[in-house]
């Protein structure tokens, strides 16, 4: 869907408060668009599920549903449906998270994502590039065949080069060759020195050799989908529900709930009605706006945790032509985003504390760089910027724009929290210091297919994403989005814009092979320091992700913002602060 931002008058979000309204932020009804309707048609489509969503907030919903649930399921609200089954397709929280229940990794993230045993019950270092693994005993594949040193190799291979992905796990797979000792010993190899291997590993599920000729076709059909995890697949329909069955067999600890149930529910309404209603037992991503009605409810527990995900614009850097920007009259030009001045004049117009305040009403943390304060390699030098329009228009002016010009800015609808809304802000800053912009929405599965493109870059100029940390630390970001790209030794991997850096190139690769801590930090974050004052993107903010549960269950969150019913339990801290 395509909102023209000149008149404002398709924009998703009502503020009163009167520091909004030099953006003309006012005009924004509240009125906000859920896959392609609009909330009173959604009302009017779905019923009393859509309606219970808008009922004032002192009322108090009684619950309808929970005693309807066998005490041994569980039924899960996501915000967003896995794009496929296959493990190693993309590591968006959706899909990393089925792939949780399903298969398993060699290595474990904790719910801050620190290294645990996984399929490897122990590692140990040998040299400065050699790593030993131990596999643990007597683990099976759902079909009954034996995990083996055989599987983990295949596994990596078929990571590594696996055809059409958004995101290739080769990044994280790319130096290292596996040396067999025994069926349940091996050794990794890298090219140079890695501190970080085991936290690599935890983004690679380990599948069956026997699955050799198996294609993404194959997994999203079910046909292949035979991992080593606490789930089996039970049934899938597209657009509709997963559901999954505990593994009797399972060679740790069994989970304590018997069937899972996902339901891909991603409008923020439909997934709070849900809840309410007792369809669903948990759901994710509450909306900023829902979060007090939810926390007077006496039959609801909230969690919430801040993500290590950041929400960012990215710019066309790879292209002198680029397909969504024009002048005033409607005709090409060159692409301006290459200029340094207009990029700055992008940060300068765009008000990110008025976003956190009033788009997302503090269910964020505004982001100066891409990782948040706490995560190893964020730099202390980097501050948000001010937003400052009359220094915007002066240097668009001195970039030889002082009309400005014309650009789209592309956005999923479903994917981020009010992630449209965000969009529209943005836009309108923009405009207000003469970059007119345009929005364009759709769903993720189309967005992420048309923002990977090809090999001439993305579909788009100027766009909404964002990017958690799949290692818990700033490389992960640091060689995905900002290193020029290059697939055979891994880097790149998510730089849709083609931005490229000689000297932060340099810096990531030197930290990338330096064991001392200190001093690989330091190189992080004088990378991260190098890209912003670049503008190689514009950070906007780390969202905080909150989880509703109907009581007596309790969540305690996790920084990658999956949801993983094996850690759902019924007793706990009601809700974790951040």
């Amino acid at each position: 869907m395509v909102y023209s931002v000149a008149g404002t008058e398709n924009a998703l979000s009502v503020f009163s408060i009167k520091q909004v309204n030099k953006y003309n932020l006012s005009k924004i009804n509240h009125q906000e668009t859920v896959m392609g309707i609009n909330r009173r048609q959604f009302l009017f489509r779905t019923g009393a599920l859509a309606a219970a969503s808008f009922i004032p907030l002192a009322v108090s919903w009684p619950v309808t549903g929970w005693a309807a649930q066998s005490a041994d399921s569980l039924v899960l609200g996501f915000s967003n449906e896995p794009s496929s089954l296959d493990p190693h397709w993309h590591i968006v929280s959706a899909n990393a998270a089925l792939t949780t229940y399903l298969f398993d990794r060699l290595v474990k993230s904790d719910n801050t994502q620190r290294p645990r045993p996984g399929l490897a019950k122990s590692w140990k270092v040998i040299d400065d590039t050699t790593w030993e693994f131990e596999l643990q005993p007597n683990v099976k594949f759902h079909n009954g065949e034996p995990l083996t040193v055989d599987d983990v190799i295949f596994s990596f291979d078929r990571a590594s080069h696996i055809v059409g992905s958004p995101f290739a796990l080769r990044t994280y797979l790319h130096d290292k060759t596996v040396v067999k000792i025994s069926d349940s010993v091996f050794r990794i190899k890298t090219a140079a020195p890695n501190p970080i291997v085991p936290n690599e590993l935890a983004t690679v599920a380990i599948i069956s050799r026997s699955a050799a000729k198996a294609t993404t076709a194959d997994y999203n059909s079910g046909k292949a989908v035979n991992g080593t995890g606490p789930y089996k697949l039970v049934n899938y329909i597209p657009g509709n529900r997963i559901v999954l069955t505990r593994n009797e067999n399972y060679w740790s600890d069994k989970p304590q709930w018997k069937e899972i149930t996902i339901r891909p529910i991603s409008a923020d309404g439909a997934r709070v009605a849900a809840l309410l209603s007792g369809d669903v037992n948990v759901i994710e991503k509450v909306a900023p706006t829902d979060i007090a009605r939810l926390k007077s409810n006496g039959a609801i527990n909230l969690t919430r945790s801040v993500t290590n995900r950041a929400i960012f614009l990215s710019f066309d850097h790879g292209r002198k032509r680029s397909p969504f920007i024009r002048d005033n009259a409607g005709q090409p030009i060159d692409n301006p985003l290459l200029d340094l001045r207009v990029r700055q004049a992008f940060q300068l117009a765009i008000d990110t504390q008025l976003i956190v305040r009033h788009i997302l009403t503090d269910a964020a943390e505004v982001a100066s760089q891409l990782v948040p304060q706490g995560i190893f390699g964020h730099s202390n030098a980097i501050k948000p910027v001010r937003a400052d329009p009359q220094k915007a228009k002066a240097l668009l002016t001195a970039a030889g724009y002082p009309q400005g010009f014309r650009i789209t800015l592309h956005s999923p609808n479903d994917r981020f929290i009010r992630d449209s809304a965000v969009a529209q802000a943005v836009a309108q800053m923009l405009s207000r210091v003469g970059i007119k912009t345009e929005v364009e929405t759709m769903p993720s599965s189309v967005f992420y297919k048309r923002v990977t493109g090809d090999a001439n870059g993305s579909d788009f100029s100027f766009f909404l994403v964002g990017y958690g940390s799949a290692t818990g630390e700033s490389s992960s970001p640091l060689r995905s989005l900002l290193h020029t790209i290059d697939k055979e030794k891994g880097f790149g991997s998510s730089n849709r814009s083609f931005y490229s850096n000689k000297k932060v190139d340099a810096l990531i690769e030197q930290g990338l092979i330096t064991l001392d801590d200190s001093k690989r930090e330091a190189l992080f974050s004088s990378a991260i320091e190098l890209a912003i004052a670049d503008v190689a993107l514009l950070p906007l903010y780390h969202p905080i992700n909150v989880w509703g549960l109907r009581k007596p269950l309790v969540y305690p969150g996790r920084s990658d913002e999956q949801t993983i019913a094996m850690d759902i339990g019924t007793t706990g801290s009601v809700e974790s602060q951040k």
